[in-house]
């Protein structure tokens, strides 16, 4: 079951939740700096991430069945919905910018979402993938919403990218939230001091891991010459050629 989307709409509006927000987006930021021209859709609870790339030419957040969804942006045309894990109501090639943040932990099938994230993606495309790290707090300490769901580690969304036909050759990781996920206002001012010492101390304890791919479309030419060479492969060994002896077994008849 998924989080609520009141949960993270509360959690966001706290100090402690525009804090990781910030961080967050500073990292998103240095990626694609500010989009301009690019049609960027975010899945799963996007929305005060989506809400600093003003100069794209759409921006659209798409928010599971199970979770909920609230209007956003507050002011001016809707451009939320509430779509299907695995069927979303874009055509293809339709995004250039694709980010999944509180997204994939709880989705009940994480390969087929990101088929549908392939999907979705133009041929140049590029998605960034924001997920609970494993080895840092805050997977572990549940008054936030980073704590729900499976968390990850680089190995595991390097093979999920994989699998589902992302080019990871030349994948770009990232890390954010170093500090402890505590509302103490003293550590939260002094969050900023933390962020700079984690990424230098300790790299490998973030509370989030971000990585991103470009749409792989070499992946799907592979996949579907696999699959005609399995079909042309016999399954079944009906006939025995007459020159066989009689107590030669199928498993040693040329196919």
């Amino acid at each position: 079951m998924r989080t609520d989307i009141l949960d993270y709409h509360e959690f966001y509006r706290t100090p402690l939740g525009a804090a990781a927000a910030d961080f967050i987006n500073a990292r998103l930021i240095e990626a694609w700096g500010d989009a301009s021209g690019c049609r960027i859709a975010g899945f799963g609870f996007a929305n005060p991430f989506l809400a600093e790339f003003e100069n794209a030419e759409r921006r659209l957040a798409l928010a599971p069945g199970g979770q909920g969804v609230i209007r956003w942006p507050g002011h001016g045309a809707n451009a939320a919905a509430l779509v299907g894990e695995r069927s979303w109501p874009l055509p293809d090639a339709s995004i250039d910018r694709l980010l999944i943040i509180h997204g994939l932990e709880e989705s009940p099938e994480p390969r087929r979402l990101m088929r549908e994230a392939w999907r979705v993606l133009s041929d140049d495309g590029r998605i960034i993938i924001v997920a609970s790290h494993r080895r840092g707090l805050w997977s572990i300490v549940d008054s936030t919403p980073f704590a729900a769901g499976r968390p990850y580690l680089k190995r595991h969304l390097l093979r999920l990218l994989d699998e589902s036909m992302f080019s990871i050759d030349d994948a770009q990781f990232n890390a954010a939230l170093f500090f402890p996920p505590v509302k103490s206002r003293f550590l939260l001012r002094s969050a900023r001091a933390w962020e700079r010492a984690g990424a230098r101390v300790w790299p490998g304890l973030s509370g989030v891991l971000m990585v991103e791919a470009r749409k792989n479309l070499a992946a799907p030419v592979g996949l579907v010459r696999s699959a005609r060479e399995r079909r042309r492969r016999p399954a079944v060994v009906t006939a025995r050629p007459a020159s066989t002896p009689r107590n030669r077994t199928e498993r040693d008849a040329p196919g």
